[in-house]
C-alpha cells in the first residue's frame, strides 16, 4: 500500500478562510485610516497593508492545500496538527483495536487502541466524507500489518 495523507475537509478550511478574511478586512480598514492620517502613521499603515496582503496570500495557499491531519504508511500512522488526540504516532504492530465512539456532543470519534491502554482519538468530522474511507483504510492497513487477508468467496 502507498502512503496516504488525509487533510482537513474543505468545509472547515472554508470556515477558517472566512475568519481570516474578516481579520484581513479589519486590517485593510485600519491600514487605510493610518495612511489617510499621514505623517508617521502613514508608515504604520503601509506596514499593516503589507501584513494584510501576506495574510490573504497565506489564506489562499491554506485553502488550496488544506493542512494535513493524518499520514498512513505501511509501517504506521502519524497525526499532524490535531490537539488532544493522545498518542500522535505508532507502528501498526502496536495497534490492538480500531473503534469509533460518540463524543460528548454526539459527533463520531475514531479510536485507535494501542498496547498498555494508550489510545489515539480523532474526530471524524475533521475529515468530512473521507472519514469512512479513513476507517476502512486503517482497518485494511492493520490487517495487512498483522498478516490477515480476505477469505476467498465460497463457491
Amino acid at each position: 500500500m502507498r502512503p496516504t495523507t488525509y487533510r482537513l475537509t474543505l468545509i472547515l478550511a472554508l470556515r477558517l478562510f472566512g475568519v481570516r478574511m474578516m481579520v484581513a478586512a479589519f486590517g485593510a480598514v485600519l491600514a487605510a485610516v493610518l495612511i489617510s492620517i499621514g505623517g508617521d502613521a502613514s508608515g504604520w499603515g503601509v506596514g499593516v497593508a503589507v501584513l494584510v496582503a501576506l495574510l490573504v496570500l497565506a489564506s489562499l495557499i491554506a485553502l488550496r492545500w488544506p493542512p494535513r491531519l493524518l499520514s498512513l504508511t505501511t509501517t504506521g500512522y502519524q497525526v499532524h496538527r490535531v490537539r488532544g488526540t493522545g498518542v500522535r504516532h505508532a507502528m501498526w504492530s502496536q495497534v490492538e483495536r480500531v473503534d469509533d465512539k460518540p463524543a460528548a456532543d454526539g459527533s463520531p470519534i475514531l479510536v485507535i487502541g494501542l498496547h498498555q491502554g494508550r489510545t489515539t482519538e480523532l474526530p471524524l468530522g475533521l475529515f468530512g466524507p473521507d472519514g469512512l474511507n479513513l476507517q476502512r483504510e486503517i482497518r485494511g492497513r492493520l490487517d495487512a500489518a498483522h498478516g490477515y487477508r480476505e477469505l476467498p468467496p465460497q463457491t
